[in-house]
């Protein structure tokens, strides 16, 4: 409301006549007379553009306790303007940096399709192996251990990028960010941290290769009969794609070969028990199950992070617990892809979560006053004052709130570097 307009907000204006005095539809306000001049053109909304603004608008409380002292408060969940109740507790810091960290998300998000694009290369040509296609992953997973070893918070970011490739390619990248994420946790090596990522990259590169000679009449039941027959088959045959490749590493090796073993030997190819389980394949197994459990190839079933976390541990006996527990701490209680309610009533969506902070991370949020492209990020690290109320699923919400959140059903991860606090 344009009552609430004040020095120092920057506004957008529908309209402005061609005799204003305004410099143009949007712009700084820098005196009263710029307030009266809007008011003079029977202006009664304009929109405010907070990460631009070096102050927040007049509270309506404020205005209607002007007018009249006897006049309540309104209730704190009641949506008014975007800065009036529900944002006017922020912090200066959360406003300031919002440009920023949209900025920062937006180069992620273009560093993740340049992997994804190696991602698709290498596996693409994994069925002929070569020094070439092994140099290439190894560049890549060496940027990506880099990046977790680095001085520098690390944080995964959601990517909502809608797929293009094969659902493998993301699946592979998703399964190799969240292992060295808990490897990272856990302390281990370059090395380690390197075998284990190559291992993650081709741990499904067994997939989907069926000799033809197991198809006898070629119709659709014999296809999907002989690909779930072959499923059980694919860490074999994915070991020996590997191992045709020079100076393959033995332990990632190892990891194509045993991520679908299980700690009470029920798992598949060989049926090995716990101590036969080396660390990095049962890191894999983690990283795998919370990927599919939230990445439904059908989308029939998929489970928000939120309860694909709560599966994961139900599943005692097949993964490794200490393990798993680590994971949640990494991913965060609330991980990336999220929906969820924050104590002051505003919905909204987690976008990055850190290790240092598991049930404190950022949230894009939504507010129906705000421009989706303007939607405030709230990190829960500076915000200390919010909380996480509650988790929603995606239908929970109103169809104009999930369009301006747009939750992906294809949850894919990456790594962004924030300076240390």
């Amino acid at each position: 409301m344009v009552e609430q307009v004040c020095p120092g907000l920057f506004v957008r204006l529908e309209s402005v006549a061609e005799t204003s005095s305004l410099p143009r539809k949007a712009f700084k306000i820098t005196s009263q007379e710029q307030i009266a001049e809007i008011r003079r053109l029977g202006i009664r909304y304009v929109i405010c553009i907070s990460d631009k603004s070096d102050r927040l608008p007049i509270p309506l409380e404020e205005l209607n306790q002007q007018k009249d002292p006897a006049v309540p408060a309104p209730a704190k969940k009641q949506f008014k303007t975007p800065v009036s109740l529900e944002l006017l507790g922020l912090k200066r810091e959360t406003i300031a940096r919002n440009k920023e960290r949209r900025e920062r998300f937006v180069a992620c998000e273009k560093r993740y399709e340049e992997t994804v694009s190696q991602v698709v290369g290498v596996l693409k040509k994994a069925a002929k192996p070569s020094e070439e296609v092994l140099w290439a992953a190894r560049g890549m997973v060496a940027t990506l251990v880099d990046t977790f070893l680095s001085d520098m918070d690390v944080v995964v970011s959601l990517m909502t990028n809608k797929p293009r490739e094969e659902t493998r390619n993301y699946h592979a990248l998703n399964v190799t960010v969240l292992s060295l994420m808990l490897a990272r946790e856990l302390g281990l090596g370059k090395d380690e941290m390197r075998d284990l990522g190559m291992g993650a990259l081709f741990h499904d590169v067994g997939k989907g290769r069926v000799p033809i000679q197991r198809f006898s009449k070629g119709n659709l039941t014999t296809l999907n009969k002989v690909v779930r027959e072959y499923y059980r088959e694919h860490p074999v045959l994915g070991a020996k794609i590997v191992a045709a490749f020079p100076d393959f590493p033995p332990a990632a090796l190892d990891v194509v070969l045993k991520h679908h073993e299980t700690l009470d030997g029920q798992g598949f190819p060989s049926g090995l028990s716990a101590s036969e389980i080396p660390t990095l394949a049962r890191i894999v197994a983690v990283a795998n199950s919370y990927d599919r459990y939230c990445n439904k190839k059908d989308d029939a079933g998929y489970a928000t992070p939120h309860e694909a976390l709560k599966a994961m541990y139900g599943r005692k006996g097949k993964l490794d617990q200490m393990l798993l527990a680590t994971f949640i701490r990494s991913i965060g209680v609330y991980p990336p892809g999220s929906i969820v309610e924050l104590s002051n009533g505003l919905p909204g969506m987690v976008i990055s979560s850190n290790p240092r902070a598991s049930f404190r991370p950022s949230v894009l949020t939504h507010h129906p006053d705000i421009p989706r492209k303007e939607a405030l990020i709230i990190d829960l690290t500076i915000e200390e004052d919010l909380t996480i109320a509650r988790c929603l699923r995606p239908e929970d919400l109103p169809r104009e709130v999930l369009a301006y959140l747009n939750p992906v059903r294809r949850a894919n991860y990456y790594v962004d570097t924030m300076p240390p606090p």
